[in-house]
């Protein structure tokens, strides 16, 4: 990822309903994750950026202009996660 990004406050809304934290913690868990050793795989599909981590999570991303904006986490398992890093690394290939 490494560039600046947007998280929607539906990220947030999401993320408070499951581990019920304030929105600054939130975006402290986020950043965390999508630190350049916990990636795994990135995988772009024209505007959309899927970033996959060590913990099974993924995010993606839709760019709009010049900034990127986090739509989605996924928390997956570990071997449904080498299926859609796979199926994801097919649909770019398109």
């Amino acid at each position: 990822m490494f560039e600046d990004f947007i998280i929607t406050n539906h990220i947030k809304e999401r993320y408070k309903q499951r581990i019920g934290a304030s929105d600054k913690e939130i975006v402290k868990r986020i950043k965390k994750d999508l630190k350049f050793t916990k990636v795994k795989r990135i995988v772009n599909i024209g505007n959309v950026r899927h970033v996959f981590t060590v913990n099974s999570k993924e995010f993606i991303f839709v760019k709009d202009g010049s900034k990127w904006i986090l739509k989605t986490v996924i928390k997956r398992n570990r071997e449904n996660t080498k299926k859609v890093i796979e199926k994801r690394k097919r649909l770019s290939a398109l």
